[in-house]
């Protein structure tokens, strides 16, 4: 097909040589020193034992080194093991047991963190640390174990269909789930979803503020391949994220819907100059429309939504041409997922794995070359590859233009009274209060109905609004049974390490000690 995921990089590097790669604060790398790096990095995991198909564990914040250390790992014929830095050590230490990672790098920002679980994990015997001064660790310093190794990309046979990446579900529904990529399949979903879906043009700068563990990675290789400079942000806050869009004429970046809300209600947004920024992706959680709409108000046509999965990929996108809210259709599309991006398929299916017809309710399927091999716990691939297919855990539908409509996570419906609540319909209708800001909806224990509605809500700076008005608002808009029975008023909304809002962390103080009954 077109080789494997450092075969792609170094014809980039063989491209744009001279070019600025990356960018890290006052750091840079041309694509040249990009080639050398990684090659470098390559050989030092190999001089220190790490063999073909071994898993190497990768716990880096977003810095210049993530993505040439990355292609290090492949480059001698590693195995990836990409972890969220914003998770904990016990969840970092499940992952790297999980995988029977032999290595690590890590950063020196994160030393408790690898130090809580490092006596716990007997078959990790390689710390690379990066950062810090090079005496502070026992562990191997980067740049010292690099620096003294030969220049030359590494001798290792590598196959596109090798295993290279492990990747982790985010686990707002469970524990995160080890999911398995080879260089083929990996290659086909970043290149063929990350053109199609990043809209990505020649010298693009896309500032990466969401983590690369998260789905920002998949424009890292688009960018490069349209000669283009990946900048590093050390954090998706709305202000740095500005600064940066000014400073480097960032022309396009990913974020989740929360920027998006923030950024509307940022009061020195207009004190930037951001006419460099052409495009912005948003995916991870849905957005509400009404927001979507005071969005496009501002910055015009510039958004494309994505709707993906860690095991089947992106699926679906809605393209800027599909932002529009000069009719009522147009605005009834902004609730979408978008179209099947090509090369994917869609099937929405009933309970029994039966293709159900257009407009009818029941959990997305998808299939493309670039869903996962599996996971890594193989006993668990049944529950999501059955036919063929990924079952995403999503409930959806598509419409007659094939435009698909994501209702809810099927494990986050609420059944109440035997009736079922799709949280996500009652949260896009609380956010069209013009004194809100997010809404976040679940089931809570109920004696007579089993589960009932619970919200909780994120007032906008300065505003008033009272439960009765959101209970009353739910009410004639979906009628009474998805109207919250009562309505708890917060700060802010938790988010999980892929920045999505932590519904487990919702849920937990309310089912505590008790197994949940219904949904």
């Amino acid at each position: 097909m077109w080789g494997t995921l450092p075969d792609v990089l170094d014809r980039a590097c063989g491209y744009y040589r001279d070019q600025v790669a990356i960018i890290d604060d006052e750091r840079q790398l041309t694509y040249q020193e990009l080639r050398d790096l990684s090659d470098r990095i390559g050989s030092a995991l190999l001089s220190l034992g790490v063999e073909k198909g071994q898993r190497v564990g990768l716990l880096l914040p977003n810095c210049l080194e993530i993505i040439p250390s990355q292609h290090g790992i492949w480059k001698a014929g590693a195995v990836l093991v990409q972890m969220p830095t914003r998770a904990s050590a016990s969840v970092h230490q499940a992952n790297l047991a999980q995988t029977g990672a032999t290595a690590l790098i890590y950063h020196a920002s994160l030393d408790d963190v690898v130090a809580a679980m490092r006596e716990e994990l007997p078959q990790l015997t390689t710390f690379i640390r990066v950062g810090g001064d090079a005496s502070e660790s026992g562990d191997h310093h980067f740049t010292t174990l690099v620096d003294k190794q030969p220049a030359g990309r590494p001798v290792v046979e590598i196959d596109q269909h090798d295993e290279c990446y492990v990747l982790f579900t985010s686990g707002s529904t469970g524990e995160p789930k080890g999911v398995v990529q080879s260089h083929f399949t990996w290659g086909h979903y970043s290149i063929t979803a990350g053109l199609e879906i990043g809209d990505t043009r020649w010298g693009e700068v896309f500032a990466h503020g969401a983590p690369l563990t998260h789905y920002t990675q998949i424009f890292v290789m688009p960018t490069f391949l349209r000669g283009g400079t990946n900048v590093m942000l050390h954090g998706l806050e709305v202000e740095p994220l500005l600064q940066s869009i000014e400073r480097y004429k960032v022309t396009a970046t990913a974020v989740v819907p929360t920027i998006i809300y923030l950024l509307l209600d940022h009061p020195r947004r207009s004190d930037y100059d951001l006419s460099s920024l052409h495009t912005m992706l948003y995916a991870g959680s849905p957005i509400s429309p009404e927001r979507l709409r005071q969005a496009l108000e501002v910055f015009g046509q510039i958004f494309i939504q994505a709707y993906a999965g860690t095991e089947p990929g992106y699926v679906s996108c809605l393209r800027k041409t599909d932002h529009r809210v000069d009719s009522d259709e147009a605005i009834e599309r902004l609730a979408s997922g978008g179209r099947p991006i090509p090369y994917v398929e869609v099937s929405i299916q009933d309970d029994d794995d039966n293709a159900l017809p257009v407009g009818e309710v029941g959990e997305v399927c998808s299939r493309q070359l670039g869903q996962m091999l599996g996971y890594v716990d193989a006993s668990r691939n049944a529950e999501a590859l059955r036919g063929g297919w990924v079952h995403t855990g999503d409930i959806g539908k598509l419409d007659e233009d094939g435009f698909l409509y994501i209702v809810d996570r099927k494990k986050d419906m609420v059944v109440s009274g035997g009736f079922n609540v799709f949280p996500r319909q009652v949260e896009d209708v609380i956010v069209t209060n013009p004194n809100v800001a997010q809404a976040a909806v679940i089931g809570i224990p109920h004696e007579k109905w089993g589960e009932a509605v619970h919200a909780f809500v994120v007032r906008k700076p300065g505003a008033e609004v009272s439960s009765e008005e959101i209970q009353a608002q739910v009410k004639a808009e979906l009628g009474a049974i998805p109207s919250p029975k009562t309505v708890d008023f917060v700060d802010e909304l938790p988010v999980n390490p892929a920045g999505k809002v932590d519904k487990k962390t919702l849920r937990a103080p309310f089912w505590q000690g008790r197994d949940r009954q219904v949904g």
